[in-house]
């Protein structure tokens, strides 16, 4: 029962911050709560794809629990690069091109969430190779941005 409360809480917390944080008036803190936010999205993405590979055992309340909160953390990614974010700020791995091309920058991010919301839609409906389809898209979308706008580790 704790565990059904926490996703919900940490979520909604998560939600709640994001403004204030990317407003926030030291920059390093905004460079740690993106990549926060992009490590939640990759824990619950991964396991997903890892289920659909036979990896994992597949669970069906896990892939759709997870693929909601990839859904939600999608949502999050437009606000987490304000000027002053980038690497002159913290240590981050995303390219000044960010805010040189934020056009073709707010194209991927909402590509990213476009996927993740058909994450959500094949994911409730079960079918795993409509399932396979859209984790293949969401992937495909995090590797475009990260292609443009993302320095190598």
């Amino acid at each position: 029962m704790f565990r059904k409360l926490i996703l919900p809480i940490a979520l909604a917390a998560t939600v709640a911050t994001t403004q204030g944080v990317a407003q926030a008036a030291d920059p390093a803190d905004v460079i740690e709560y993106r990549q926060a936010v992009f490590q939640v999205a990759k824990n619950n993405f991964g396991p997903i794809a890892d289920m659909l590979k036979g990896e994992i055992e597949y669970d069906q309340a896990t892939v759709e629990k997870n693929a909601a909160v990839v859904q939600m953390m999608s949502t999050l990614v437009g606000d987490l690069f304000p000027e002053g974010t980038d690497a002159m700020a913290g240590e981050t791995n995303a390219l000044t091109e960010i805010w040189d091309e934020p056009d073709a920058f707010a194209d991927k991010v909402a590509k990213f969430e476009e996927t993740s919301s058909e994450l959500v839609e094949a994911a409730d409906s079960g079918d795993k190779r409509q399932l396979a389809a859209a984790v293949k898209d969401v992937g495909s979308s995090c590797k475009a941005c990260h292609d443009d706008f993302r320095r190598d580790d």
